[in-house]
């Protein structure tokens, strides 16, 4: 399965429907993963943990979080060193989808604390499987004059996945096992058609297999990673926590009639809805201007911003405005910040293994996050303390990039 083969070409200008079917397979992937996040893992953890739910789910996420980062990591080597008639990528992304759906399936089983656990470990093991690879096709298969706008149709796939769980998912509440169904058949519809269509170039001679922090010694790509962790830390608050927020805003506050899941499925429109305008004008003007870091920046301050108001303004209204506002800053984050990575990379040969070093910035939150959450609520700490770490780690996310004289000295063993 591993042979020699020839030198890379540089990637040539892809079609509108590579584009498409590229924003398609993403869209697949959030769609496998955010309405587990948001929605199901949550009310999982409250189906069994009960009044320690909030407890539970931070293990839970913890746990996932931390097979993320050292699956990605693995699997996007993997990808970089495999070579067969079926592509070096394509394998892994079948072999995930797969995986990802079965595991789906023992989640929806799952009935004690560890069977909940057991069945994240391997759900992450599976959406790494193939999400490592089908990053690293943009730098192998895109030119920089396109990947703001590739990055701007992956870039819809988070809001377009919570409006999915918004749309579809939520509104089977009281049926888990068909939950978890939607979630799994609306990932394959959307991924297989553009995997089993892919086309890749002839890769070049395979480096030995080698898992390797080493990209973290350029200080570009340093100072991005340490970056990503601490916003995507944020986001991750936001994602686990904002259905419980919701449940704790004040009595009467919110419009008559509506539950806290009603109130959660319109925050989680409106943050779609302005995510996806704000992701697709980014994208294209980071790619007419040529420059990404200042819409990177501006995304992470106004993400800081929006949890300040959330803290500040605990009523329907308040929280709407926030969502709204998160919601914009995090498409320009996401989207700028993607195009920004596939064009820092040190090494292109080993383009998976490098995407899978800057994964772990956004893997790793999802088990940082929740840790510290955890931490915070065992001291006694209110769930609005917890937003305003996540706020000051934004903040710190930009401030980290807005200086170009960012070095963060690194020990020995990451050589």
């Amino acid at each position: 399965m591993i042979d020699d083969a020839c030198e890379i070409p540089p990637p040539s200008r892809r079609s509108r429907w590579f584009i498409l079917g590229y924003g398609a397979a993403q869209t697949g992937a959030f769609v496998c993963f955010i309405p587990l996040l948001t929605l199901l893992l949550p009310e999982k953890a409250s189906m069994i943990g009960g009044a320690d739910k909030a407890m539970l789910l931070s293990v839970a996420a913890m746990l996932g979080g931390a097979t993320a980062a050292v699956a990605n990591l693995v699997f996007g080597a993997l990808s970089d060193r495999t070579r067969s008639r079926f592509g070096r990528r394509r394998p892994w992304i079948l072999i995930g989808v797969a995986m990802a759906a079965t595991s789906l399936t023992l989640l929806a089983l799952a009935r004690t604390p560890v069977q909940l656990m057991l069945g994240v470990i391997l759900f992450q093991v599976a959406v790494n499987a193939f999400y490592a690879p089908l990053t690293a096709l943009v730098p192998d298969m895109v030119p920089d004059t396109q990947k703001g706008l590739i990055s701007a149709w992956a870039g819809a796939a988070l809001p377009l996945a919570n409006l999915f769980t918004v749309l579809a998912v939520s509104r089977l509440a009281g049926s888990t096992g068909a939950q978890f169904a939607v979630v799994a058949l609306a990932a394959g519809v959307l991924i297989l058609p553009f995997a089993l269509r892919l086309r890749e170039p002839p890769p070049g001679r395979p480096a030995p297999f080698h898992l390797s922090l080493t990209a973290l010694r350029e200080r570009r790509f340093r100072a991005l990673f340490i970056s990503r962790l601490l916003v995507e830390s944020a986001v991750a608050i936001n994602t686990l926590y904002l259905l419980y927020w919701a449940q704790g805003l004040r009595t009467g506050s919110t419009p008559a009639g509506w539950s806290a899941l009603d109130v959660f499925g319109v925050l989680l429109l409106v943050s779609t809805l302005a995510a996806t305008v704000s992701g697709f004008a980014a994208g294209t003007l980071s790619d007419r201007w040529r420059r990404r870091r200042v819409f990177v920046v501006a995304g992470c301050a106004g993400m800081a911003l929006a949890f300040a108001l959330m803290v500040g303004w605990p009523t329907w209204t308040g929280l709407l405005t926030a969502q709204l506002l998160f919601g914009a800053s995090h498409g320009v984050h996401a989207v700028t910040v993607a195009a920004m990575t596939a064009e820092s990379l040190p090494d292109g040969t080993r383009a998976g293994r490098d995407l899978g070093v800057m994964n772990m910035a956004v893997a790793a939150p999802q088990s940082l996050a929740p840790a510290g959450a955890a931490m915070l609520l065992a001291l006694g700490l209110p769930l609005s303390a917890v937003f305003v770490a996540a706020g000051l780690a934004a903040i710190a996310g930009a401030l980290v990039l807005a200086s170009d004289r960012t070095v963060v000295q690194l020990p020995a063993w990451l050589s």
